[in-house]
């Protein structure tokens, strides 16, 4: 798996998801395929800029990516406090769609695997990405 850092900054959000469409660029995934993925990766990621609390100094955050010809995966990492949004609630459904919740739907829908778990401090979110047989 190839890895960056992330700084806390919003303005890096940007980078780190067009890094890792460079990343999978090479592994001939289709186009609605990819987009998926970089959705994913920048709500995760914007997520934690915007909303995570750091459990020290800093959260640390990271992406690691691997992608071949059937999918791709995708782990984010940090330091914060955790929250398992694979489990957190979606917000209620409702005729005005409240601001907040949106990309947790996002994920769910747009990835084909989500699992969530802390290790050693760090929180890991694993996004998969799988190509249509």
């Amino acid at each position: 798996m190839r890895h960056r850092s992330v700084a806390d900054d919003l303005s890096d959000v940007s980078g780190a998801t067009a890094w890792v469409a460079r990343q999978v660029a090479g592994a001939d995934l289709a186009e609605d395929l990819r987009y998926n993925i970089e959705v994913c990766v920048e709500e995760a990621l914007a997520n934690l800029v915007e909303h995570a609390r750091p459990l020290g100094d800093v959260k640390d955050i990271a992406v690691c990516v691997d992608a071949d010809r059937d999918g791709a995966t995708v782990v984010v990492t940090d330091r914060c406090v955790p929250f398992d949004s694979t489990r957190a609630p979606p917000p209620a459904d409702s005729g005005a769609r409240p601001v907040g919740g949106r990309g947790l739907r996002l994920m769910r829908a747009f990835s084909s695997e989500l699992a969530y778990r802390t290790c050693d401090g760090r929180n890991e979110l694993t996004m998969r990405f799988r190509s249509p047989a």
